[in-house]
């Protein structure tokens, strides 16, 4: 008997071992469990207060927003007539084109409104070209374009026509010596015209036409190759000829000589005609430079002094 009695004291110690050693590990679990549902609900919280943090952010920036949106439809209903980008017609009989003389008190503008912006906010052209005229808001408006290549809109009221003392470079028909058959004083519709060829306008310190001196290099763009002999005509502000320059023997003087003839022959005969200029200092003009009497002939040879070998280079009458 004490024998069953001792090994049932062993089997029941061994149980209630075996229970308390589960009920830890149940009370483990539930504590492990615990501390990851607490540490969620921290993490949830954070995030809420974060979300908050974003959401009065937001809210924030929305008023702002809804206050600039407001302020500006206020400005927009205000001041209507600011949408001055309208549609406007080309005229059935539109005002003549040609130079015109700028009196207007305003630059030129960008587009053909008094509503908008200048080109340039300071700077306001004394003679124009007229390109075409519009008609915007029951105004006429007027595209143009000066003699430093700016162009823009001037109002058709602001536009006056030309009298011969608006270009100083107009002196008048020269009578004494002509380059290619042309003329200084000329317009320069009449090369364009009796030249009828392409061209490449140069804007430096006014406008220069450069006549290629044959019509087989009509359609090549300029950019890509430039006219290697060319004459070339300095136009004034009313379109008149100030001055001629060429460096081609296409373009020959009133008495025949040219490009590539002998400088000296050359010089000799002018010498013989008219003086030297007392303009020929050899900076502004060339040593060789004659005074006709009512233009200046220049002559620039291919060497630093004259001598029985050398050519004419460039003639220039202005």
């Amino acid at each position: 008997m004490k024998k069953y009695f001792i090994g049932g004291i062993i089997v029941l110690s061994v149980v209630i071992v075996f229970l308390i050693v589960s009920l830890i590990e149940i009370s483990g679990d539930e504590q492990s469990a615990k501390v990851e549902a607490l540490h969620k609900t921290e993490v949830i919280t954070k995030k809420d207060e974060k979300f908050e943090q974003l959401q009065l952010e937001y809210n924030k920036l929305n008023d702002e927003y809804l206050k600039i949106k407001n302020k500006y439809n206020k400005l927009m209903e205000e001041n209507i007539s600011s949408q001055f980008v309208e549609r406007y017609m080309g005229k059935k009989y539109p005002v003549a084109s040609g130079i015109k003389k700028y009196i207007g008190e305003e630059p030129l503008r960008t587009y053909p409104s008094s509503l908008a912006s200048y080109v340039f906010n300071s700077y306001k052209p004394d003679i124009v070209e007229v390109i075409n005229e519009v008609s915007c808001e029951d105004e006429n408006w007027c595209l143009v374009i000066d003699n430093n290549g700016i162009s823009g809109y001037a109002n058709g009221d602001d536009l006056v026509a030309i009298e011969k003392d608006d270009d100083s470079t107009n002196t008048g028909i020269s009578e004494t010596e002509t380059l290619g058959g042309f003329k200084i004083g000329q317009r320069i519709e009449t090369l364009i015209g009796l030249l009828d060829r392409d061209y490449y306008l140069i804007y430096e310190n006014g406008r220069i036409y450069q006549f290629p001196d044959s019509k087989e290099v009509s359609g090549v763009e300029p950019m890509d190759r430039p006219f290697e002999e060319s004459l070339d005509a300095f136009v004034g502000n009313t379109n008149h000829i100030w001055r001629l320059r060429t460096d081609s023997p296409k373009f020959a003087l009133k008495d025949g000589y040219k490009v590539g003839d002998n400088a000296m022959e050359v010089i000799k005969f002018y010498e013989s005609e008219y003086k030297y200029s007392k303009d020929a200092d050899g900076y502004w003009y060339s040593k060789y430079t004659f005074d006709t009497g009512d233009v200046h002939l220049e002559f620039l040879i291919d060497t630093e002094e004259l001598n029985e070998n050398s050519i004419i280079k460039y003639i220039i009458i202005g």
